[in-house]
């Protein structure tokens, strides 16, 4: 399940992030690759002390306000995240991420856009599915996720500078395939509940969809 969310976190949120960026270090994003990623990774990422790593959890804790992003993620934990930046020409080449982050197991990856189409030319995310390669670039406030089992790669930027914030997530769903199912059930819940009410449709939507919750999260 591959989901592309639209303007997760507000023009004005995004701005603010972007003003604290910019007093912000960036360091060699190589540092955070594995064996396998340095040689293909060219970026670069926000030095970590405490204040930069504050302006990540903010951010990452605003994406997760949404409840769609919570919807797509069923968060466990959250193994990994961090802000990084590509500019002149710098791109991370095919790769897939490593399994086991900080001791929990990476199921989900994110990528949550600061930076406007406008403001960068270049830098789509390209994921190889299993029906070929398909690729995405993002606007401010967005965010794509998806499986963290795909080879992909972020296309050179040829111009400007793409920021994001990217992290990793191990979720109470391990399949794939069933939080797929439970992201269509909720919207099909929430969708009864405002045109219908409490229905006998969303009771029992509902308790099927909480059923297969309870059965599926480990």
């Amino acid at each position: 399940m591959i989901i592309h969310l639209q303007q997760v976190i507000d023009k004005p949120t995004i701005d603010v992030i972007n003003e604290k960026l910019a007093q912000h270090t960036f360091t060699d994003g190589k540092l955070s690759a594995g064996a396998g990623a340095k040689s293909v990774k060219n970026n670069q990422q926000l030095s970590v002390d405490q204040k930069a790593q504050g302006l990540v959890d903010f951010t990452l804790q605003r994406m997760l306000r949404n409840p769609w992003v919570e919807a797509a993620l069923r968060p466990k934990t959250i193994a990994r995240s961090m802000i990084n930046r590509y500019q002149n020409e710098q791109s991370y080449g095919v790769h897939v991420d490593d399994a086991l982050m900080n001791q929990a197991r990476t199921d989900i990856s994110f990528t949550l856009s600061l930076s406007a189409l406008d403001e960068y030319q270049g830098g789509a995310l390209t994921i190889d599915e299993h029906s070929g390669e398909r690729s995405w670039r993002l606007d401010a406030g967005d965010v794509l996720i998806y499986p963290s089992h795909f080879l992909h790669q972020v296309e050179p930027v040829t111009a400007g500078q793409r920021t994001a914030l990217v992290g990793w997530c191990q979720s109470w769903v391990r399949d794939a395939q069933q939080r797929a199912l439970l992201f269509d059930m909720q919207q099909a819940v929430m969708h009864e509940f405002e045109t219908e009410g409490r229905s006998e449709q969303y009771l029992l939507l509902s308790k099927s969809y909480q059923n297969l919750l309870r059965m599926w999260m480990d």
